[in-house]
């Protein structure tokens, strides 16, 4: 009866296990010295030789010529155990016997001794399935099981087991296979089976088995029952619906070439023939890596899991753009996949990455970027102390309240009239992050904005009206990162010649304005706006249903005045006019976090 390959060639002594010899030498040396533990726990990827181990050491144990590092293979016991039918070796799939009731019969039946055997042994696959009664019906057998059971459990996800389970346990971590042992492997198993296989078409399927042995096994049997005894890559490709390389070669020339024509006709290419999407993205972001890496050390070493004429191609590749611009075209690659991934249009999402990539602008040189930020923080710095527009010299050398609340004032002086920070705006500025490699403002810019912040709620501190104390002093609190959360939302209770009570929303509020260094900062700024010192309290406030309905249109509507007030802002246009960007977005720096 035909054996699909993955059984066929299941190893059967120690050593035929491949890329796991940090596992089965131990097993073998804890043989020979007579140290066998009562419970193993084999973990890692599929498809890397955990049950196998499991047999092969349950052979090893219960060979007639040991326990031995080296059983026969030939005796009544390794016989049964290589067929599957020793009744001392007891395979239980834990994804179908998931109950604590399959756990108590299992503890009634190691009591028993082994009917034929040296030891009873309990291979547990897929252990994480067990429920937690399960498991924890099972923790004191485990911990004391007899001296003739012995148990073996295996898992893909071991994060799932719990602690009490792996700590009565030896550990082995099975590793993912590399690509040349999958290569022997697959080159030994067609050499035996009379199958002419292509290097091309052999390092398509190892690829696709992704470090499994048992994937690529299986991936070959496949192949072999499409195209019969030749496999060329071309088979490969059809039989298992990949993409040919050579278009994804394709691709990433016209990316590297800023010509995104050749990307689309690639796409419509792939889905013509059926290809998978998200396996095209896939191996992109895996070639994208692959450049970079040539880019970074030019050495074909690093490329160890290509073919030789893909790995000259993507060193030639590699040449045609700076290592800089190749993370960057990594990252962009990444997102496109997992905006694929999650896309119900996955064929137009990979479009749009592609002609992304093909048109991303180089980075700017750093000498310029600095000069463009020195440029700004000059501005800004001499931003705070302009007239507002139509006011004349009027307002040079003192702050009137007229003057504060002048609307077309820059960013700064344009919050002075509001009952909070929200006047200092975040602004995105669109082409300095795709220049920097999609970051947003960077951190010089963000702190002269603060600055400006910062600057503007002390002159409206100094020089609010008599009836302004406390939209001065929320103004100047808020321009503290570690009071603007704390305050959003909050009202005075009580504004008295000594005592100043606040009221917040929540007990966490509360419990961090209480806080020493908070609490100092409330007094010294009640101090400067009240014109006097004042004792701090603090109190929670519940707010009702319609208060909460109220405070949200007041909320949408200041947002609206913020927005306006942010792109009439003389500030904002400077950043901009010097950075060479647009007007993105505009969010209160109280509610919409730091830009």
């Amino acid at each position: 009866m035909y054996q699909v390959l993955a059984r066929k060639w299941r190893p059967q002594r120690f050593e035929d296990v491949v890329g796991q010899e940090h596992v089965t030498t131990t097993l073998r040396n804890a043989i020979a010295q007579q140290r066998i533990a009562h419970a193993f726990l084999f973990s890692g990827p599929r498809g890397v030789g955990k049950t196998t181990v499991a047999r092969l050491l349950a052979k090893a144990l219960n060979c007639a010529q040991g326990p031995t590092a080296e059983p026969c293979g030939t005796c009544t016991t390794c016989v049964e155990v290589t067929a599957g039918s020793a009744l001392d070796v007891v395979e239980i799939d834990g994804a179908s016997n998931t109950s604590v009731d399959n756990i108590r019969d299992l503890n009634e039946n190691v009591r028993y001794r082994p009917a034929a055997a040296r030891f009873k042994l309990y291979i547990i696959d897929e252990v994480h399935m067990l429920s937690t009664a399960a498991f924890n019906a099972l923790l004191k057998t485990l911990e004391e099981p007899p001296e003739h059971v012995k148990f073996i459990f295996a898992t893909t996800e071991v994060h799932k087991l719990p602690q009490t389970v792996i700590s009565r346990c030896q550990r082995y971590e099975f590793k993912r296979i590399a690509m040349a042992e999958l290569l022997e492997r697959l080159r030994r198993i067609a050499a035996e089976e009379g199958i002419g296989v292509s290097e091309a078409a052999l390092f398509d399927l190892a690829r696709e088995a992704d470090g499994s042995m048992r994937d690529a096994q299986s991936l070959l049997d496949q192949v072999i029952v499409f195209a019969g005894k030749t496999v060329d890559e071309i088979a490969v490709r059809a039989a298992l619906g990949v993409a040919d390389r050579s278009i994804l070669h394709r691709v990433t020339e016209a990316i590297l070439g800023r010509d995104p024509a050749p990307c689309l006709l690639a796409v419509e290419d792939l889905y013509r023939y059926g290809y998978e999407v998200p396996r095209f993205c896939r191996d992109l972001v895996h070639q994208v890596r692959n450049l970079t890496v040539a880019a970074l050390f030019h050495d074909p070493a690093m490329l160890a899991e290509l073919p030789d004429n893909e790995v000259q191609e993507t060193l030639r590749q590699a040449e045609l753009r700076p290592a800089e611009d190749l993370q960057r075209l990594f990252r962009l690659a990444q997102l496109g996949a997992e905006e694929v991934r999650r896309s119900v249009l996955p064929k137009l999402v990979l479009e749009m990455t592609l002609v992304k990539m093909a048109t991303m602008p180089d980075a700017a040189p750093l000498e310029d970027l600095v000069a463009r930020l020195e440029e700004m923080e000059r501005r800004l710095g001499g931003a705070g102390s302009e007239p507002p527009s139509g006011r004349g010299s009027e307002g040079k050398g003192r702050s009137s309240p007229g003057a504060a609340r002048a609307p077309g004032a820059a960013g700064a002086r344009a919050g002075a009239g509001d009952p909070a920070p929200e006047a200092a705006a975040a602004v995105g500025v669109g082409r300095l992050g795709a220049a920097v490699g999609g970051g947003g403002v960077p951190a010089p810019a963000v702190s002269a904005c603060e600055r400006a912040e910062m600057t503007a709620t002390e002159k409206l501190a100094t020089s609010a009206p008599p009836d302004g104390e406390w939209k001065a002093f929320l103004a100047a609190a808020q321009a503290k990162v570690s009071l603007r959360m704390c305050l959003n939302g909050s009202r005075p209770l009580e504004e008295s010649a000594d005592t100043l009570h606040i009221g917040v929303e929540s007990e966490f509020a509360e419990r961090a304005l209480r806080q020493r260094e908070n609490l100092a900062s409330l007094q010294e700024i009640a101090a400067r706006c009240y014109g006097g010192a004042r004792r701090i309290e603090i109190s929670v406030v519940k707010i009702g249903a319609e208060d909460a309905a109220a405070r949200k249109a007041a909320e949408a509507a200041r947002a609206r005045e913020l927005a306006e007030r942010a792109r009439a802002s003389t500030t904002v246009r400077s950043a901009v006019e010097i950075l060479g960007g647009e007007v993105t977005d505009v969010r209160p720096r109280g509610r919409g976090g730091e830009p």
